[in-house]
């Protein structure tokens, strides 16, 4: 959230005004508390692990995430290529390099049962909501932009914690509250009230 906003103003020129910046840091930290887990119930792992590696990890990662969408915004919204055309583009890079992947995993098992073996209709499904979900964002970003794509993925991330309540007894705390109400509120800056 933080990176893709970084990235927005230094490569798209994009101005956001100090509002608009604290609703991306609280929307950052209302995410971070709905995703923090109560360890007192979590059993102990017996695998030995690295804080500051998993740091740096999840720091690559995200300004690596926050470049790559605002680097695909870019090139979307400036060349005269159509939506359709770029996503077809990008799928084909994406079949190339997952192809190679299967190849390389499971390329005797593809050999021996066939591509589709194992595939249900569940597997269809997924596979319809991934090229669905793929879809929409291509078009949130052509007609918004990445910020206001992470602003959309946060309430989604509260719902999914919320379905867990539901689907896998998931046990609502403190935090999970505290951040809900921090994307609410983060949600409602940047989009309504300037000071």
């Amino acid at each position: 959230i933080l990176m893709t906003a970084m990235f927005s103003v230094i490569m798209l020129q994009k101005k956001l005004t100090a509002q608009q910046w604290s609703a991306c840091i609280l929307l950052f930290s209302g995410v971070c508390l709905v995703q923090v887990t109560d360890h007192t119930n979590t059993p102990h792992v017996a695998v030995e692990q690295n804080t500051l590696l998993g740091f740096i990890s999840v720091f690559i990662s995200a300004v690596l995430s926050g470049f790559a969408g605002v680097y695909f915004e870019k090139i979307l919204k400036s060349s005269d290529v159509s939506l359709w055309l770029r996503n077809i583009q990008l799928g084909m890079m994406g079949i190339l390099c997952s192809l190679f992947m299967m190849l390389v995993n499971d390329g005797a098992r593809v050999i021996e049962n066939g591509f589709f073996y194992g595939y249900d209709y569940v597997i269809w499904f997924i596979i319809f909501l991934q090229s669905l979900g793929g879809l929409a964002v291509a078009v949130a970003i052509q007609y918004a932009d990445n910020i206001l794509k992470a602003f959309a993925n946060a309430p989604a991330i509260v719902l999914a914690c919320l379905a867990s309540v539901y689907f896998f007894n998931f046990q609502l705390s403190l935090h999970f509250t505290c951040g809900t109400a921090l994307v609410i509120l983060a949600i409602i800056m940047y989009n309504k009230y300037q000071w």
